[in-house]
C-alpha cells in the first residue's frame, strides 16, 4: 500500500502532463501571425515632357555690300551699286538725297514683271531709338516686262533725313505674282524674298 507522499507525487505528475498537453493542443491550432505589410504609396504622377525645342524663326535677310549681286531662288538676280549722296531733292523735306543704280536680270524661262521688285531705304534712328528711320523714295520704282535672259538698269533716289554721314540700308524685296502686276499678299516678306545692302553714305 502506497504512502501519502507517493500519491501526492503521482497526482502532481498527472497534473503536469495535462497542462503540457493542453498547451501543445492550443499552440498547434493557432493561425500564423501575418507579417506586417506596408501599403504601397500613391504612384508618382508623370509630368508631361516639356518641349524645349525653340519655335522655328524666320531667318534674317542676307546682308550684302553695295555692288554685290544677289540671286534669288527662282533665278532672278539683282545688283545694287554703291550709293552716291547728292543735294536735296526739290520739294522733298530732306537735307540730302541718295542715289543707287539697280540692275535686274531675269534668270527664269518666262517673262517677269519688274513691278514685283520693291525697293526701300532706311537709316538708323536717333540715339536711344529702337527703330530705323525711313529714307523715302523720291522716284517711282521700275515697271514693265523683262524677257528671259534680259537685264535692265535704272536709277533710284531716296531722301536722306540726316545731313551728315549715315549707315544706309537698301532693301530689295521680290513678290510672287499670280498674273503680271498682281502680287501675292505677304510673299515679299517670306524667307528668301528679301536681301539687304548696307554701307556708309
Amino acid at each position: 500500500m502506497r504512502s501519502r507522499s507517493g500519491h501526492a507525487v503521482a497526482a502532481a505528475l498527472a497534473a503536469a502532463v495535462l497542462v503540457l498537453g493542453a498547451g501543445c493542443a492550443s499552440g498547434s491550432g493557432s493561425p500564423p501571425v501575418p507579417a506586417p505589410s506596408s501599403a504601397p504609396g500613391p504612384a508618382a504622377s508623370a509630368e508631361p515632357a516639356e518641349d524645349d525645342a525653340a519655335s522655328p524663326e524666320t531667318p534674317d535677310a542676307p546682308v550684302l555690300a553695295f555692288g554685290a549681286t544677289h540671286v534669288f531662288a527662282d533665278g532672278n538676280a539683282v545688283t545694287v551699286s554703291a550709293p552716291v549722296a547728292g543735294a536735296a531733292v526739290a520739294g522733298a523735306p530732306f537735307p540730302r538725297s541718295l542715289e543707287v543704280t539697280v540692275t535686274v536680270r531675269n534668270g527664269t524661262p518666262v517673262a517677269e514683271d519688274l513691278s514685283r521688285f520693291g525697293f526701300d531705304a532706311s537709316v538708323p534712328g536717333p540715339p536711344g531709338a529702337t527703330e530705323d528711320r525711313e529714307a523715302p523714295a523720291v522716284d517711282d520704282g521700275p515697271s514693265g516686262a523683262l524677257a528671259p535672259g534680259e537685264q535692265r538698269t535704272f536709277p533710284l533716289r531716296f531722301g536722306l533725313p540726316d545731313p551728315g554721314p549715315a549707315e544706309v540700308t537698301v532693301e530689295v524685296a521680290k513678290a510672287d505674282q499670280t498674273a503680271p502686276g498682281q502680287d501675292v499678299p505677304g510673299s515679299d516678306e517670306a524667307p528668301g524674298a528679301v536681301v539687304d545692302y548696307e554701307g556708309l553714305v
